[in-house]
């Protein structure tokens, strides 16, 4: 995806561990994106599909900026995607606050 960005909500719609998605489409192709609002008070940004199967990361949950997809419990970092629990990180993408 190139440079582009993507006004999701007011902060005070985020919930703490919880996922907000932006849904949008780039050049032909469909994405989506989990945000979440984390307790260290970030907002960490990844792709919406787990990269085992596909399912919904937004119905994931996080404990320490570690995201578990609630399907097969894969562990994603948030910060950098990498993947502690599976095999294949997921993509992270950068956030803003305005």
């Amino acid at each position: 995806m190139s440079e582009l960005w993507i006004s999701l909500c007011p902060e005070t719609e985020f919930e703490l561990g919880k996922a907000k998605v932006a849904k949008g489409e780039e050049s032909g192709k469909r994405y989506q994106i989990a945000v979440f609002k984390t307790a260290e008070g970030r907002y960490d940004a990844v792709d919406n599909l787990c990269p085992h199967e596909g399912y919904p990361l937004v119905q994931g949950y996080v404990k320490d900026c570690v995201l578990t997809c609630a399907w097969h419990n894969f562990k994603f970092r948030l910060d950098d995607g990498e993947c502690i629990k599976g095999d294949e990180a997921v993509a992270v993408y950068p956030t803003r606050v305005r």
